[in-house]
């Protein structure tokens, strides 16, 4: 029994020796590691991954340039007389030197002089005179603005947007190389939104391949080079997130306002790469570096990027390149026309496709070819036309004073009439102002609102008549929660009314001459039977609301309900 405890005791004793050997090696070796000198860290060998941006960017860098331009301002400034706030001397809330807050009766300050300070007569006004005297006009500093652009040729012919050197009187070119060049106008158009430049480097210039926009996908890749805020070179990326972006989307017009001069002819690819001022001119690229857009504008309420950024496409582009490289200015052709390609209104006319025509400009191409109102156009020399943007193309890409075969649609029947091609600017914006003198008006009662579609009609105004050689019904009232409240609610005026002229059921087009015409017309329409009013359209200023003294002839679709 003694043995075994010893026995025992013996092996604990051991255990606890070999327990404390290891526990001191581990110690000193945990001591020793932690006094060692840190590792140096190498820098790695280069590794090969994902590089096409850079590539790209790369490859792109040498043809993008930085332009600076100063803007000389329009004329000296007459500094105004000072406004007194209408509370008093405080100036409208600003600080004033009594150390009380302005508006009011001036806050802590003394009480404010009487009077107007643009009265000389006044206390306020004498004192005005006595401190300042009439100041002479100031001459205000000129403004410098900074755009992007890139060389389309190696002789230093740069593309970029209109608005970037629109007015300058200097421009400077910067390159990749940071080498600076004293550049000229050759042409710009405003259409468009496009300019071309030249600057001589004495040397052969790097350029920018273009690529075939309506190659373009949405979902594709795309790249933008610019000089955003001055930061020149900068490149950012992102993905085409839509294609056909209109003018008045960008805007935010809608089909039924009026579009500007020049917005017919942009239509816009939408990306969310970075885009921010002075990006404008810049290209998007494609994968492959092929530039597919020259970025135009953005949609922010900061300002500055948020998601949607807008480049013209590279087909447009090119087309007006050339014109403007080769002979400084760009020509489109016109034959004198309004038009329209909704679905709604094709569906009035009984169509699918086609363009009809809303308005004839008289004394243009297209009336002294005899096209009507009401007429849809399905060919343009052999072409068929099946969108708005299509017979726009076509037409303004025409040589001038040269006829081409429109084929119609009138009442069902098929007929060529062969137009001749004027010059855009002679046709569309050259127009003779009508006859401000017209007899008195006669007031005739109008029609009892119509139950159903909300619109009374009257005896369209002799003074309009007259003046505008107008014929129809004119727009009384519309009913509030109407049909036709949709489409003219707001916009009813005695003075410069909407005229209804023609009604289209079916394709086929009915004069409205009286308001007896009228009520035949639309007296036959059943429930969810889709028609159209032609109607003559007073044209307004978007700001003002200012009749500007002039019509325009539109078809509106609508469906009785």
């Amino acid at each position: 029994m003694n043995t075994k405890r010893i026995v025992y005791l013996t092996l604990i004793v051991a255990t606890l020796s070999i327990g404390v050997i290891i526990g001191t090696i581990v110690s000193g070796g945990v001591t020793a590691t932690s006094i060692q000198k840190p590792a140096v860290i190498t820098i790695p060998d280069p590794v090969a991954m994902s590089n096409s941006f850079s590539k790209i960017a790369e490859q792109l860098e040498p043809a993008v340039v930085n332009i600076h331009v100063t803007i000389a301002p329009v004329q000296p400034v007459v500094p105004p007389r000072r406004q007194q706030a209408p509370g008093g001397g405080g100036g409208g809330g600003g600080r004033r030197p009594g150390g009380g807050n302005g508006g009011g009766n001036g806050g802590n300050g003394a009480a404010p002089l009487p009077g107007d300070p643009n009265d000389p007569t006044s206390p306020l006004g004498q004192l005005y005179d006595r401190l300042f005297g009439d100041a002479p006009p100031v001459d205000p500093e000129p403004m410098e603005a900074t755009g992007t652009g890139f060389i389309v040729d190696k002789a230093g012919y740069i593309l970029t947007n209109h608005h970037v050197v629109e007015n300058a009187t200097k421009m400077t070119v910067k390159l990749a190389d940071k080498s600076e060049f004293p550049a000229r106008l050759i042409g710009s158009d405003s259409y468009t939104d496009l300019a071309v430049i030249k600057i001589d480097a004495g040397k052969d210039l790097q350029v920018a391949k273009f690529g075939n926009s309506d190659a373009v996908k949405t979902g594709d890749w795309v790249i933008a080079v610019g000089s955003p805020f001055g930061f020149d070179h900068t490149v950012t990326s992102g993905i085409i997130s839509a294609k056909g972006r209109s003018a008045d989307e960008l805007s935010g017009g809608g089909p039924v306002q009026m579009s500007s001069k020049g917005n017919q002819f942009q239509s816009f690819l939408q990306t969310d790469a970075a885009i921010n001022p002075g990006n404008s001119g810049g290209p998007l690229v494609n994968m492959v570096g092929e530039v597919i857009g020259i970025n135009t504008a953005i949609v922010s309420e900061t300002n500055s990027f948020a998601g949607l950024g807008f480049a013209l496409p590279s087909n447009i582009a090119i087309k007006v390149y050339n014109q403007l490289a080769q002979t400084g200015k760009m020509t489109r052709g016109s034959i004198g026309i309004t038009y329209a390609d909704t679905p709604e209104l094709l569906r009035a006319f009984g169509l699918t496709e086609g363009v009809i025509v809303q308005d004839v400009l008289v004394g243009k191409p297209a009336a002294q070819a005899g096209l009507h109102d009401g007429d849809v156009i399905t060919y343009i020399d052999g072409h068929k036309i099946t969108s708005g943007p299509m017979l726009l193309d076509i037409i303004a890409s025409s040589p001038l004073d040269r006829s081409v075969q429109v084929k119609i649609l009138r009442g069902g029947k098929e007929q060529t009439i062969p137009v001749m091609i004027g010059d855009r600017e002679k046709v569309v914006y050259d127009l003779d102002s009508a006859s401000t003198t017209a007899p008195a008006d006669v007031t005739v009662p109008a029609n009892p609102p119509d139950r159903i579609l909300g619109i009374a009609v009257l005896v369209a105004p002799q003074k309009i008549v007259k003046q505008f050689g107008l014929s129809g019904v004119a727009i009384g009232s519309v009913q509030k929660g109407s049909v036709a409240a949709d489409v003219f609610d707001g916009s009813v005026s005695p003075e410069n009314p909407y005229i209804i002229d023609s009604v289209v059921i079916d394709g086929r087009v009915t004069e409205v001459r009286t308001t007896a015409d009228y009520d035949r017309a639309i007296a036959g329409l059943k429930r969810g039977a889709r028609f159209a009013f032609g109607v003559h359209i007073p044209d307004r200023d978007r700001r003002t609301n200012r009749f500007l003294n002039k019509y325009a002839h539109a078809f509106v679709p609508l469906t009785m309900p």
